[in-house]
């Protein structure tokens, strides 16, 4: 049985979640579609993990300039990219997530899908 809706929202970049929102809001039935994983390219490519690794690049930089302050660090720096990299995909796991949860809840369906 198809299943009809009022508007279709392609994506759940930076304008897709709102529009679907505030489509819903006004009594439309809502879906969206994403091809990938929700939030899109800020969430999960782009924004939200390259200010996660300058942040942990940035803790490493002030670390090591610790001297500069009057901060004596009585062993040497070290990056563990290993724990960098988990961090940043804990980060955008946790934005992605809060991202589904916002509009899960005012939206009626979503679907995998365009390519």
């Amino acid at each position: 049985m198809a299943i009809k809706y009022d508007a279709i929202v392609i994506g759940t970049g930076q304008a897709g979640p709102s529009l679907a929102v505030r489509l819903a809001g006004t009594g439309m039935k809502v879906a969206i579609i994403e091809r990938k994983r929700f939030g899109g390219t800020c969430v999960n490519n782009g924004c939200i993990p390259t200010k996660t690794l300058v942040a942990s690049a940035r803790a490493a930089h002030v670390a090591r300039r610790a001297g500069d302050y009057g901060v004596t660090i009585l062993s040497s720096i070290a990056v563990d990219m290993k724990k960098v990299k988990a961090r940043k995909d804990a980060v955008v796991r946790q934005s992605r997530q809060i991202f589904y949860q916002r509009w899960r809840t005012r939206v009626y369906s979503s679907a995998p899908g365009h390519r």
